[in-house]
C-alpha cells in the first residue's frame, strides 16, 4: 500500500548543475539560479495537449491547500523565489510551479507532503548533514543522490530511509524493480517479485502421516524441531 511521501534530493558539489536542474524540475519541478529559471519555463495547460507539460491541480480545494501552506512557509520566513500563486491567465485549478528558499527543516512545507508544484531547497554542510535532513521527514518513499562520486553515491543511498532511491536519475523506474516506500508512507512493493509476495500469505503445513509415534508432552523436538 503506497501512501503520502516526500522526496529528497541531496545535490553535492560534483555533478554537473544544468542535468541536475533538468532532474530536479522533473522531480517535482540547488542550484537555485538555475532551478528557479527552469521551475519557470514549465509549460502549464491542456493535460492532453502534447506540448503540456503540467496540467492543472486535481481540485480547487486542494489548490487552496497548496497555497495555504505556501503562505505558511513565507510568514515563517521562507522566500518564494518563483510561483507560489494560481496562475492568473489560466481556467481551471492551475497552480504556478514554485520554488521556496530559506526554509527551516522544521517547517511545515518541509515536513508533509504537498501533493502539488511545489519544491523547498535548502543547503548542507557535508554528508551527514545531507543524510539527516533528508531523513528528518515522517515520510519514506524516494529520494535521489546527485553525486558524480559512485562511492559516496552508494554510501548516501544506503544510509537514506526511503523505498526508492535514485542516483543522478529520477523516477525512472523498471517493471522488475519493486515500488514502494518506508515509514508513513506505506508498506508492501508495487512491480517485481516482491509485488507477488505482498499480496500473498506465507502459510506453514505440517504432516504426519508416519508411523512413528511421539509423546507431545516429553519429546521436546516434536514441539520446538
Amino acid at each position: 500500500m503506497e501512501l503520502g511521501g516526500k522526496a529528497p534530493i541531496v545535490v553535492f558539489d560534483d555533478v554537473d548543475v544544468d542535468e541536475v536542474v533538468n532532474g530536479a524540475a522533473f522531480a517535482c519541478f540547488i542550484v537555485v539560479e538555475k532551478l528557479v529559471a527552469k521551475v519557470r519555463s514549465i509549460r502549464l495547460g491542456n493535460p492532453i495537449d502534447d506540448r503540456t507539460q503540467m496540467g492543472t491541480i486535481i481540485s480547487e480545494p486542494h489548490l487552496l491547500r497548496i497555497h495555504a501552506m505556501v503562505e505558511r512557509a513565507s510568514q515563517a520566513g521562507a522566500t518564494v523565489r518563483c510561483g507560489g500563486r494560481r496562475a492568473p491567465n489560466l481556467k481551471g485549478y492551475f497552480y504556478e510551479p514554485t520554488v521556496i528558499t530559506d526554509v527551516t527543516p522544521d517547517m511545515e512545507i518541509v515536513q508533509q507532503e504537498v501533493f502539488g508544484p511545489v519544491v523547498a531547497a535548502y543547503s548542507f554542510k557535508d554528508e551527514a548533514d545531507a543524510v539527516r535532513l533528508a531523513n528528518d521527514s515522517p515520510f519514506g518513499l524516494g529520494a535521489a543522490v546527485w553525486t558524480n562520486n559512485i562511492k559516496r553515491a552508494h554510501r548516501v543511498a544506503n544510509n537514506l530511509e526511503a523505498g526508492i532511491i535514485w542516483l543522478n536519475d529520477h523516477h525512472r523506474n523498471d517493471p522488475s524493480s519493486p515500488w514502494g516506500g518506508v515509514k508513513d508512507s506505506g508498506m508492501g512493493r508495487e512491480n517485481g517479485l516482491e509485488a507477488y509476495r505482498s499480496y500473498s500469505q506465507i502459510k506453514s503445513v505440517i504432516a504426519g502421516f508416519g508411523n512413528e509415534k511421539f509423546d507431545w508432552f516429553v519429546d521436546d523436538t516434536v514441539r520446538y524441531g
